[in-house]
């Protein structure tokens, strides 16, 4: 329980990091992103591994009602309000990113148009922050396969894929960056990291002050790293093992565990489909950048919607027993 509490704070403060850095606040936050792909590395991990009869079928299915139904909710939402705010001459390219969203391909496009997502252009799509979804869906695909084929040699493989991956991110950072910010083979260090740490938690020491240190690494990439850093290769390291030192505390810590970080980590996946839409459309239809007190009302406007959204989409259909 004490874990999971921690876990909810780290979402809370990974969401708030991309939201701070759409808003044009902390120039690093993008950083949230590597945050919350170790925390799946170890949730999806440990749900695969501790599950004995384990099916593919429900899995999946799992994941498709925690996950979809907000989505699918964020991508029609966004469409109606694109087509009534947005310029004419921008709607087929942003059909172009539609179809790519809702078949969890976007990263790929993305890298494939030469999107630069730490250096959004003039007139970003309202569906870019897709990618690191996309991502996911992705490694949902592959991840269950390679654990229960290579169950006898788990960690071996765990370890293996985690280096090479961060070996090719390293390799590509240099010769293709943007594609090596949005692929899965370059961005699967960071999941494999939070496998890595559920298979090994047993072994694995807690210092004390651990969550505190790990709190202050996360909080000075995002400090400290902007649209220069080149992301993830040896970067990203400061933030994926600030989050693992997060993970594996075994102490408590009262500033993830306050009930306002809990909830915010309840919605954060809300939090994290709502926030760029609300901020970008706006910009769209003015043609012009917020100024400060519009974000406040946009990202006002986000918690409410993300609020509503888990408690009456997100909440019931993740509970709802599987036929």
């Amino acid at each position: 329980m004490e874990r999971s509490k921690q876990i909810q704070g780290l979402r809370a403060v990974a969401v708030a990091l991309v939201v701070f850095f759409h808003a044009g606040w902390l120039p690093g936050g993008y950083i949230g992103v590597d945050v919350f792909y170790v925390i799946s590395g170890f949730l999806i991990t440990g749900l695969i591994l501790r599950d004995k009869s384990f099916s593919f079928a429900h899995f999946y299915a799992r994941r498709a009602k925690r996950l979809l139904p907000a989505s699918f909710l964020v991508l029609g939402v966004t469409s109606i309000f694109f087509w009534v705010l947005a310029p004419v001459i921008s709607r087929a390219q942003f059909s172009k990113d539609l179809l790519a969203s809702t078949w969890y391909v976007s990263n790929y496009l993305y890298a494939h148009w030469q999107n630069d997502y730490q250096n959004l252009g003039a007139t970003p799509s309202p569906l870019i922050h897709f990618w690191s979804l996309a991502v996911e869906e992705q490694f949902y695909l592959i991840w269950p396969l390679l654990l229960l084929i290579f169950r006898k040699q788990v960690k071996v493989v765990v370890l293996g894929i985690t280096l090479l991956s961060f070996v090719s991110s390293i390799f590509l950072i240099e010769h293709s960056p943007i594609f090596a910010f949005y692929s899965l083979p370059t961005r699967a260090f960071e999941l494999g990291l939070g496998a890595a740490i559920f298979l090994f938690s047993r072994s694995l020491p807690s210092w004390k002050f651990s969550t505190w240190i790990g709190l202050a690494a996360v909080a000075f990439g995002a400090f400290a790293f902007d649209s220069h850093t080149a992301s993830p290769g040896f970067p990203a390291l400061l933030p994926i093992f600030g989050a693992g030192l997060i993970i594996i505390s075994r102490e408590s810590n009262p500033f993830l565990e306050m009930p306002i970080m809990q909830s915010l980590g309840n919605w954060s996946y809300s939090i994290y489909l709502w926030h760029w839409p609300i901020l970008i459309l706006p910009t769209l239809y003015l043609q012009r950048s917020l100024k400060f007190e519009e974000k406040i009302v946009c990202l006002s406007l986000c918690l409410v919607l993300a609020a509503i959204t888990f408690e009456y989409v997100e909440n019931p259909i993740r509970l709802a027993k599987i036929s």
